[in-house]
């Protein structure tokens, strides 16, 4: 019988709760309300709580609130999408739950679940029900039916049963669910989450993080293959100005496990020793002279045999612009607009918060417009936004066509509130049209859809659907306001059919003739054609 849980058996459990996930990734990413490729609910809580992983494997696993920290920070760097973003909150206010103290009991884990509640709740400046928020309400509020529990096998029972109930009442909460006819993919995920961790806890602590399906490594190409996150090697000693360097540790350790990596923080009568790997050395430094005087300093560039232009000799620009593309193609088109830094991503590969963040500080520039350009990394890039070193604006488009009309209309040299206006007005005027076919049978609304459809999207809305792409586009465009629009630009995807192109252009010579018409190649998966008319 399990009746506390210890910093070692923490970490145990939320590696088994990652893995167990992990294993179920794929179910959840078909838990979609629409029946379009592009479901990543699951990608994305894998990808937060494999971040929340690697930071727990450099903590103390003897000190529970060291791995209990780095659950919380190692999962708010990694978040991904509105799932992963939400997911990390609710990992944050179970960590700022914790009363302190060596272990966890049956009633603190309640408490810590409570609290979770609350932070994830407030996280969101819209709650909806029928969501994970709704697994964490009904936690809440049937919690006195475990006052007494006494273990951790029978508090992990009732857990799973309470989540298990929440995520069954789903599609009753959220006729989206209901017409789609399935369950919340977040909700269902951390369902397996809590599953992982009834798994540890009933005593199966064999874990493997390292086998991920190729699958896997072609979604999480950040998580898998990138060595260097961040290129300063930064090593400074401090003596502090009053009282035991020992006081200073832990806010200088939350400080640097937010700006970077490979944190050690050490602390010895009156001097506090750290090494940070960071893009922002200056940071660490303006923030420790805070502390005292400086006694040795030592930066090095982990990436300086790698490439030939160092970023410190980048002058800082006025205005920077960091943008998500999801296409090779488009990420050339958003260049050559004046795009200064490209963050991959999109549909099924939504950047982190860490991604996002490292592209704001890249830029290097006094104010920095971010395009996320899917509703989807919308909380990651204003999670992004905050404690850096430039004056950010998140410009909330939903897709990459609002983007593109909005560059259209930058220069540099306007001023902040000018570039906000043109961006604000080139989103307004553009139509942004998304074609992609269906996968599955689905109704959405009150519109049957069948498997193999062209399914075409303005912004999130379904407008029409056929399985041929003439008659589909066609109803489409009947929609719009055709009156006023002089050009259509097509960005193909990757995958598109060359027969499909030649119908379109077919279309638009034939019903609408005074329209020009540009193609481009987008390269975007999921998505054979985007198309923007203005």
């Amino acid at each position: 019988m399990v009746k506390e849980i210890d910093g070692k058996m923490f970490k145990i459990a939320f590696k088994k709760a990652t893995e167990n996930l992990m294993k179920h990734k794929g179910e959840i990413n078909a838990l979609n309300v629409f029946p379009v490729p592009d479901g990543d609910t699951g990608s994305n809580m894998v990808a937060t709580m494999l971040e929340g992983c690697n930071y727990i494997d450099r903590a103390n696993e003897e000190d529970l609130m060291d791995v209990l920290k780095a659950a919380k920070d190692g999962t708010l760097m990694g978040a991904r999408g509105n799932s992963g973003v939400i997911l990390s909150q609710i990992i944050r206010g179970f960590v700022e739950g914790f009363p302190g103290g060596k272990v966890i009991t049956p009633q603190t884990f309640i408490e810590m679940l409570k609290k979770a509640k609350d932070i994830a709740y407030s996280a969101v400046m819209k709650p909806v029900e029928g969501t994970i928020l709704t697994v964490m309400r009904f936690i809440y509020e049937r919690s006195h039916e475990v006052a007494d529990v006494e273990s951790f096998e029978e508090l992990m029972d009732w857990i799973l049963k309470v989540v298990d109930d929440a995520v069954r009442i789903t599609p009753k909460l959220l006729k989206k669910l209901r017409d789609a006819g399935v369950v919340d993919a977040g909700a269902k995920g951390l369902y397996y989450l809590f599953e992982g961790m009834k798994k540890a806890i009933d005593g199966d602590t064999e874990i493997s993080l390292d086998e991920l399906s190729q699958e896997d490594i072609d979604e999480l190409p950040e998580i898998a293959f990138e060595d260097i996150n961040y290129q300063y090697c930064t090593e400074y000693i401090i003596r502090v100005k009053s009282g035991n360097a020992m006081e200073h540790y832990p806010e200088v350790r939350e400080f640097l496990e937010n700006i970077g990596d490979s944190v050690v923080v050490v602390a010895q009568d009156d001097v506090l020793k750290i090494h940070v790997h960071t893009n922002s050395p200056g940071m660490v430094l303006e923030e420790l002279l805070k502390k005292g005087e400086l006694l040795k300093s030592k930066i090095d560039n982990m990436k300086i045999q790698h490439e030939h232009v160092v970023m410190d000799t980048k002058e800082r620009k006025k205005v920077a612009i960091v943008a998500v593309s999801s296409g090779e193609g488009l990420s050339k088109i958003m260049r050559s607009l004046g795009v200064d830094e490209i963050v991959k991503g999109g549909q099924t590969m939504n950047p982190s918060t860490a991604d996002i963040r490292k592209a704001i500080e890249k830029a290097n520039a006094d104010t920095v417009f971010v395009f996320p350009n899917n509703p989807n990394i919308m909380l990651a890039a204003q999670q992004a936004a905050q404690d850096v070193d430039s004056e950010v604006h998140v410009i909330p488009t939903t897709t990459f066509q609002e983007c593109i009309a909005a560059l259209v209309n930058y220069s540099p040299e306007m001023e902040i509130e000018e570039i906000k206006k043109a961006f604000e007005d080139a989103i307004k005027n553009v139509v942004p049209l998304s074609v992609t076919i269906a996968v599955r049978n689905a109704k959405v609304g009150r519109t049957k859809i069948k498997s193999g459809e062209y399914l075409i999207f303005l912004r999130k809305n379904l407008v029409s659907h056929s399985f041929d792409i003439t008659q589909a586009l066609e109803k489409a465009l009947d929609k719009v306001d055709m009156g006023d629009k002089e050009v259509m630009s097509v960005f193909t995807g990757k995958d598109h059919k060359k027969e499909d192109l030649k119908k379109i252009e077919n279309l638009v010579s034939e019903k609408f003739p005074d329209i020009e018409l540009e193609v481009y190649e987008g390269g975007q998966p999921h998505y054979p054609f985007l198309i923007s008319l203005e």
